[in-house]
């Protein structure tokens, strides 16, 4: 009956830990892993939007900025030639199901023409999507591995991606790679000025940040963003210069 008593017991800690882990981050994280869940050389990224995602209209972005040059990403796309756009972390799907995607922008040689969609070929260890984190629908989040987003930057192929990263979010409407049709960013003027001036993001040392929307009200909540959740995990931290 002891042992019986103490099985029962032991069951109940685990019930108990897997429904406090259904909301957010359960603190403290398991061993190994950094805030938001992610293993060390990985971030991990929380979108949350007002009202349940409406993937048949819209899809959902996390911009960056690896390069450490020019602006933060903006949606004054072809004023800015699309500065700050490096690579992405996009969820997109239709009214039935959704997935998750890396992009890279590949610039054209008008910098007027939206740079090409390349869509990365990642593996579950690599980049993982949980299209309800939260339990009411408006939250995703994917954990995925640093390096992918960060390709060597053009023009010197050799050299490795920069420390400092810069970001935006956007929900844009639903399409395929390269249509940008703004309906909300981090910006005061959601899909137009005034933009969002990012935080430099120093990305060999550990955080966990929140950045809320500034106030803009879409005429959809489902278009709606609340906040972004960045959580980073370096595989070897080291202070930035």
């Amino acid at each position: 009956m002891v042992q019986k008593r103490q099985l029962i017991f032991v069951a109940t800690l685990i019930a108990s830990a897997w429904a406090s882990a259904c909301g957010r981050q359960v603190t403290p994280n398991p061993p190994g892993l950094g805030a938001g869940g992610a293993p060390p050389g990985f971030l991990a990224i929380h979108f949350n939007v007002v009202a349940p995602f409406n993937f048949s209209n819209y899809r959902y972005m996390i911009v960056f900025n690896t390069t450490d040059t020019g602006p933060g990403p903006s949606t004054d796309t072809f004023q800015t030639n699309w500065a700050g756009y490096s690579s992405a972390a996009v969820a997109l799907g239709n009214g039935a199901t959704s997935s998750a995607e890396l992009v890279h922008f590949l610039r054209n040689q008008n910098p007027h023409i939206p740079p090409f969609w390349q869509v990365l070929i990642t593996t579950p260890q690599q980049f993982t999507y949980n299209l309800n984190s939260n339990g009411t629908g408006t939250e995703f989040s994917i954990v995925a591995q640093k390096s992918i987003f960060a390709p060597s930057p053009s023009p010197s192929p050799s050299a490795g991606p920069s420390n400092i990263w810069t970001f935006n979010a956007f929900t844009t409407q639903a399409g395929g790679g390269g249509q940008f049709l703004f309906a909300d960013s981090l910006g005061q003027g959601g899909p137009i000025d005034p933009q969002f001036v990012s935080p430099e993001l120093c990305m060999t040392e550990p955080f966990d940040n929140t950045y809320y929307a500034r106030g803009y009200t879409p005429p959809d909540p489902s278009a709606q963003i609340v906040s972004i959740e960045i959580s980073n995990n370096p595989a070897r931290p080291t202070p930035c210069p």
